[in-house]
């Protein structure tokens, strides 16, 4: 995991130091659900224990129907246990109850899908146990058999024995590549088991990974993320010296250090977001300021993804290159500029436009998101110079020279007719004006050739907003080793992408590919020169990372892989603010 380190300074030119205080000796506290029985909540001692024994500081939470309230229990924790109890209404799997249902409890079903959906959302790692297993599949879309012995065609093994809990009554043939079976050490556990309701059809995102000999599902997990279940009661067993049962509490407690210390880094760090086209699908009456579905940023994922800052484009796609074509273009661009300062008006509590790095910085102190418009493609600015300036004017702090076909500045990497072989005069001029204003330059989307001329033209470093590796993926829009080593020579940062395309030739991309592209870039040119621009809502979306709640993954991912501190506070946002200091001019124009 990350070093802990003291005084260090995060990207080099930050005007912040960055006193890295974080403990990674204190213990994880592990929500636990309980059951509600004679208006008590309650759960049998044997969870608490294993908790304890494995490291971690369990913490029981009370049946609630209040949302906000099991929120913000939600947000003290570092990892979820999910426990055993009663059946579940079969409604929430759309099905009506059979005569074999056992007894049902309407609270503790509301109390425990809303933990898990919050859970879920702020990427808490999650043990379901025994009911809780069946809790989660039932979330994520799967269903049960409400009662096994009246549902289920084979011959069926006792599960429900009358031998004491800590007592192993039958194996389970666990899947050799599976998360459970690195756990535990092999293929085959010994399970005690009590219980009538099962799994049946998975949910979506999980795979069935144990069986007891009967065709019983035991044991589930996500394919992605860091939730697994078992079906029966590990936590008995623990307490019997089963080593492999209490192994299943200890995954918990390092996931829950895991993430308990990503949380805790990025309290103390900036992260930046360099680019997402959310600006593209605002709609008549959409707010940032509310949870907002169909988008992948808002203020609300970004609190969630522990995300401090957010460069919002201003998508404009490539048209004709003649003047009535470039002022409806300039006209469209001003109009979403419009709309991105009227959300910004619309949460004053939650956010603010940052036009420099010391305004970036000044929003994390007060607790607010920071948003920094930015042009992708320059098409807008027609052959009209003093368009630079009048979008300067209305808050652009970087404008991506092109995108999907060449436009007056330059030649694109994708869909070019070779128009000026690389950077236009014009386009020369417009990076001499932007040098001049203080506009960062952005190569994403150019040519190779429009880089190297956009890489001499300016005085200052440029960046790749939202682009990825061509070593490990062969795409135009990529940068080649040659191209990384310049930028980084020139000081400039390229952002790594969370665009699947750009990340994997046959188009199948995780969080860990995305980190792949980091660490080749960091063994390449360095710790200074990488950031990340996940290309949200315009593409981007990963499996492990797929909206602004899920960037802390990549924290997580990052400290996996034994990132210190003070390069995961430069790869989050160090990097990009020391250019974008180089680029500010600190003169009033």
């Amino acid at each position: 995991m990350g070093k802990n380190l003291v005084g260090k300074k995060c990207g080099n030119g930050s005007n912040i130091k960055r006193a890295f205080k974080i403990n990674t000796d204190m213990k994880p506290i592990i929500g636990i659900s309980v059951n509600y029985k004679e208006q008590t909540s309650r759960i049998a001692d044997a969870y608490v224990q294993a908790v304890h024994l494995a490291g971690g500081v369990p913490l029981l939470i009370p049946v609630l129907e209040d949302k906000e309230t099991l929120e913000s229990a939600i947000r003290q924790i570092d990892g979820l246990l999910m426990s055993g109890g009663a059946d579940i209404e079969p409604s929430y799997f759309n099905e009506m109850p059979i005569p074999e249902l056992g007894d049902v409890d309407p609270k503790r079903d509301f109390y425990d899908f809303t933990l898990i959906e919050f859970a879920r959302r702020y990427q808490i790692p999650i043990l379901g146990i025994c009911r809780g297993m069946q809790v989660l599949n039932v979330y994520f879309g799967g269903n049960l058999y409400q009662d096994i012995y009246a549902q289920h065609t084979n011959t069926l093994l006792t599960h429900d024995q009358a031998e004491a809990r800590n007592i192993e009554t039958h194996p389970v043939t666990i899947i050799a590549d599976s998360k459970i079976s690195h756990i535990i050490g092999g293929t085959t556990i010994g399970a005690n088991s009590f219980h009538h309701q099962a799994v049946k059809d998975i949910g979506q995102g999980l795979r069935s990974v144990g069986n007891s000999a009967d065709g019983i599902c035991e044991a589930i997990e996500s394919e992605d993320y860091p939730i697994i279940g078992v079906q029966w009661h590990p936590e008995n067993l623990a307490l019997a010296n089963k080593k492999s049962h209490m192994a299943l509490f200890n995954w918990l407690i390092d996931e829950a250090k895991l993430f308990q210390e990503a949380r805790l880094l990025h309290q103390q760090i900036i992260s930046i977001d360099s680019h997402c086209d959310t600006p593209m699908i605002f709609t008549e009456g959409m707010n940032l300021g509310e949870r907002t579905e169909g988008a992948l940023v808002d203020f609300i994922k970004m609190d969630e993804g522990k995300l401090d800052a957010i460069f919002m484009a201003t998508y404009i796609p490539q048209k004709e290159l003649n003047e009535t074509a470039t002022n409806s273009a300039n006209e469209l661009a001003n109009n979403i500029l419009e709309r991105i300062g009227k959300q910004l008006k619309n949460n004053t509590d939650k956010a603010v436009i940052a036009l420099t790095a010391d305004a970036i910085e000044n929003a994390k102190k007060i607790g607010k998101k920071a948003v920094t418009p930015a042009l992708e493609n320059g098409y807008p600015i027609g052959n009209d110079i003093t368009n630079v300036k009048k979008f300067y004017d209305a808050g652009v702090r970087y404008i991506t020279l092109c995108h999907n076909g060449d436009n007056a500045i330059c030649d694109s990497a994708a869909k070019s007719q070779n128009t000026h072989n690389g950077l236009s005069e014009f386009g020369r001029q417009v990076i001499s004006e932007m040098d001049r204003l203080g506009i960062m330059v952005d190569i994403s989307h150019a040519g190779e050739k429009s880089f190297w001329d956009a890489l001499s033209c300016s005085k200052n470093p440029i960046i790749a907003s939202h682009s990825s590796a061509r070593a490990l993926c062969d795409h135009p829009r990529n940068l080649t080793d040659k191209q990384l080593k310049a930028l980084a020579e020139k000081g400039g940062v390229c952002q790594v992408c969370l665009y699947e395309d750009f990340l994997s030739k046959d188009g199948i991309a995780t969080l860990q590919t995305a980190v792949d592209h980091i660490d080749h870039i960091v063994k390449t040119v360095g710790i200074d020169f990488v950031g990340i621009g996940s290309d949200f809502d315009g593409g981007g979306g990963i499996i492990g990372c797929q909206a602004s709640n899920e960037l802390i993954n990549i924290t997580k991912e990052l400290l996996r892989r034994g990132y210190a501190n003070n390069d995961i506070c430069k790869i989050w946002g160090g990097n990009l603010l020391r250019v974008m200091r180089q680029v500010e001019v600190p003169v009033q124009l």
